[in-house]
């Protein structure tokens, strides 16, 4: 009953910490992905065509999370804002208990003291990437396919491959993120065989672990769901065109100019990703050395192999960590069960049950409490973060219809809260096409050349651009002292670096641009001789 009791108040603790990390953004994207399920549902199809930009009007697109879209318009139109944020705090929160099933199946014990750090820790880092985002799904989808693999290795019951379909069907709905679900298909299927060729050197490679092993017949029957899998999902809406779309978003260069996409070692750090890093590498290595050396817990392959890979995947691309966290998440457990929780039992044991009960139940009612207080409750998103979203430069433009048929250049993280806030403004750019071909490069790539001194005034007239929206917000890095002293970073130049706008300097000091607006988040910027031609 105590530990029922600790359970329940450690994930209350979670569902409220979650709450409040929601409440405490709007995402960019979130204001086009209400436009686009408002827009399906009354239209009862999915969209094909680009109405929003002007740059790319009548250009075909694909709306790889229209299912998402569908349902979180519906909630937001029904339910309210609030509730939104709900549905994706319960999507992590049933991700996490799934997880802890998942845990006490594998290792038929697992304590709070076990699964609470990795928990608490996890969360902390994965908080810049949760909140209301459609790819949230992918993690409950990634984990389910890692659940499927584990029990298919184990039981050799192909009846459980009859979910792969329905699951990768609802998954390309839903987000692109099936696509690394189909990798991971491969690369198990590449796993397998690979133990099948080393199982006639178990002798030499005792270090291993070869109680799961299949044969062949049972890797070509897993193969056949694959391809079954992967059929199902030229059945969607999109059929083959999701993949044409998705392939043609093969350029990198957002990798390195969005904030979520930098890798690892782009400033500014993410620190409690690090040491999550550090702990799955660390873990990896002594479950080698143990097993090698001392003869100890043989290793499984899929575990090892898995979590270097997103480990990888996570070093080049913050954004990847989440996915890292599930698929790691078995293989630590694991580890702490076996090498660390096993050696401490008679220090846990000899301190009192009771008064960590007490101290557990009291520490978690009073964060929780915290998590509530402090939570930044909005029934509408798009007039409570009006400190870094240009709500005043829009109620301006809706009052002043002379512009409406300007072409305007907007900041690209304002595009989605546009499209939701002034829909009858086709924009620049947004979020949905970043990575669309624009003659020899990218959408974004071509946005990005408006910040560079030598082609703004050739690219404001290329695009006949007569009212420019610019972002004009203040951003400051505090600079902790391990990156002051031992990294040797400049906190005054690092600031001076990230508040230099090109675009703002030649509008500010150009004879042909006006401010018609401006405050503390955003100018408005209107063309004198283009706008008076056009008159």
């Amino acid at each position: 009953m105590t530990k029922k009791i600790l359970w329940i108040l450690f994930y209350i603790f979670i569902f409220f910490f979650l709450l409040n990390n929601s409440f405490s953004y709007l995402d960019p994207d979130l204001g086009w992905h209400l436009k686009v399920g408002e827009s399906i549902i009354h239209e009862q199809s999915v969209p094909h065509i680009n109405y929003y930009n002007y740059t790319l009007e009548n250009t075909k697109w694909v709306d790889h999370e229209w299912l998402m879209d569908i349902i979180v318009f519906w909630i937001y139109q029904n339910l309210g804002y609030l509730w939104v944020n709900i549905f994706f705090v319960l999507i992590v929160l049933i991700l996490l208990i799934v997880l802890h099933i998942f845990a006490i199946i594998l290792l038929q014990n697992a304590n709070l003291i076990l699964i609470a750090p990795l928990y608490i820790l996890g969360l902390l880092a994965m908080a810049p990437h949760l909140g209301v985002r459609m790819q949230e799904i992918t993690l409950l989808f990634l984990l389910l396919l890692i659940i499927i693999l584990h029990y298919y290795t184990k039981n050799k019951n192909f009846q459980l491959l009859f979910c792969l379909p329905i699951l990768f069907y609802v998954w390309a709905c839903s987000h692109a993120g099936f696509l690394i679900g189909i990798f991971i298909l491969f690369f198990w299927v590449a796993i397998k065989l690979i133990e099948f060729k080393l199982y006639k050197y178990k002798n030499k490679l005792c270090f291993v672990n070869f109680s799961n092993i299949l044969n062949l017949k049972q890797i070509i029957i897993f193969l056949l769901f694959v391809c079954v899998s992967i059929l199902t999902t030229f059945f969607t809406p999109y059929k083959s065109g999701l993949y044409k779309f998705l392939y043609n978003m093969k350029n990198t260069f957002y990798l390195t100019h969005i904030q979520e996409w930098l890798p690892q070692y782009y400033f500014p750090f993410q620190y409690w990703q690090i040491i999550y890093l550090a702990v799955v590498i660390t873990a990896i290595m002594l479950l080698f050395i143990y097993a090698v050396k001392q003869n100890k817990n043989k290793i499984n392959l899929w575990d090892i192999f898995i979590s270097l890979f997103f480990v990888f995947l996570t070093f080049k691309s913050k954004r990847h960590f989440p996915l890292l966290f599930i698929v790691s998440f078995p293989m630590l457990i694991c580890f702490f069960k076996t090498q660390i929780i096993t050696n401490s039992s008679r220090i846990i044991t000899n301190i009192s049950a009771k008064i960590i009960f007490i101290y557990l139940t009291a520490g978690l009612a009073i964060i929780s409490l915290s998590q509530i207080i402090t939570t930044n409750f909005s029934n509408n998103p798009f007039n409570s973060f009006c400190n870094k979203y240009p709500c005043k430069a829009v109620k301006f433009l809706k009052q002043n219809q002379q512009y409406d048929n300007f072409n305007i250049f907007n900041s690209y993280t304002w595009g989605g809260y546009l499209i939701w806030t002034y829909p009858e403004k086709k924009l620049f750019i947004d979020g949905r096409l970043p990575q669309y071909e624009f003659g020899e490069h990218t959408m974004l790539e071509e946005y990005f050349e408006f910040y560079d001194k030598n082609k703004i005034q050739n690219k404001l007239k290329q695009h006949n651009i007569k009212l420019v929206l610019l972002d004009i917000k203040t951003r400051k890095f505090r600079l902790n002292w391990f990156e002051k002293y031992f990294l040797d970073f400049d906190e005054d130049e690092i600031n001076e670096s990230a508040n230099t706008n090109n675009l703002k300097d030649y509008l500010d000091n150009s004879n042909e641009w006006q401010i018609v607006y401006n405050d503390n988040i955003s100018n408005i910027y209107v063309n004198r001789i283009l706008s008076s031609s056009s008159q």
